[in-house]
Parts: structure tokens; C-alpha cells; sequence
């Protein structure tokens, strides 16, 4: 089933549920905070993590080709602490997409709890000009087609 911008949109980023990539991370001592907590650099670690490998798996990897993926905003929403030792389930989706961007949605799971949600607005750019260029209707159907 190919789902529409607007079907995606309206994602409960907070929902083990929404999400179809996932990947699990290990949470490592150097991840914490003088408090022993997860620090908030390392929440944005794993969803570069769980981003770059659903855009990857997606068959667009996040490298030097002709045409890239920038993160050029992103923000996130803390909603409970992490501790060590553990692991983090990842789940990441497209959430909109644009003519030249899109905003990639994910939430970090503990034991079935969400911790914290982010959008990431991703601009497909130009490798030789550095400037936004509009997504291939192939790359973006393929997205679509997998998105949350």
C-alpha cells in the first residue's frame, strides 16, 4: 500500500507502532552525564544512527554520491531518561516530504518506553553546486512507499 504525504503527517511519534526501520544501539558509559544519565549529544548520536541506516536501506546512503542527504534542522523532544548499561531501539520514518526535502520523524525506545522524539529535515542536494535539488520521482515513490 503506497501511503500519502498527507496519511504520513499525522504520525504519533511516540508509538512503537508508527515505525516499520529499526535498529538497536548499545548504550555506552561514555554516553552519560555527570548525573549518570544519558547525555542529550548521545540522543542525537543515535538518531543520526537509526537515520543514516534507514536512508541507507532505503538505497540512498548518506555519502558522496552526485547527490546527498543534508540534515540541515533538527529537533528533538525528551520525554524520559536513559541509563546505562542498556540498549536503544531506533525507529525512524519519513514523516513529510517536499520538493526538495523531507523531514525524517523517530523516536528512541527503552524496554518499550519512549524517551525522546526528533524530526530531521533532510535537503537532497547537489554534491558539485551544494544547493537543494529536487527529489527523483523514483527515490521519492520508493520513500513513500516505505515511509511510517
Amino acid at each position: 500500500m503506497t501511503i500519502t504525504t498527507e496519511q504520513i503527517d499525522q504520525v504519533d511519534l511516540t508509538s512503537i507502532d508508527a515505525y516499520k526501520h529499526w535498529i538497536t544501539e548499545t548504550i555506552r558509559f561514555a554516553d552519560l552525564d555527570t548525573l549518570g544519565h544519558v547525555n542529550n549529544v548521545a540522543f542525537s548520536t543515535f538518531y543520526e544512527s537509526g537515520r543514516v541506516r534507514y536512508l541507507s536501506d532505503l538505497g540512498t546512503p548518506v555519502d558522496t554520491q552526485a547527490f546527498v542527504w543534508m540534515a540541515v534542522k533538527l529537533c528533538i523532544e525528551f520525554k524520559a531518561q536513559m541509563n546505562w548499561p542498556g540498549n536503544v531501539d531506533i525507529g525512524s520514518g519519513i514523516i513529510r516530504m517536499g520538493r526538495t526535502s523531507m523531514v525524517v520523524g523517530a523516536g528512541l525506545f527503552v524496554d518499550g518506553t519512549c524517551t525522546s522524539t526528533s524530526e530531521c529535515v533532510m535537503v537532497y542536494v547537489n554534491s558539485e553546486t551544494s544547493k537543494a535539488a529536487e527529489i527523483p520521482d523514483d527515490i521519492r515513490q520508493r520513500f513513500l512507499d516505505k515511509a511510517i
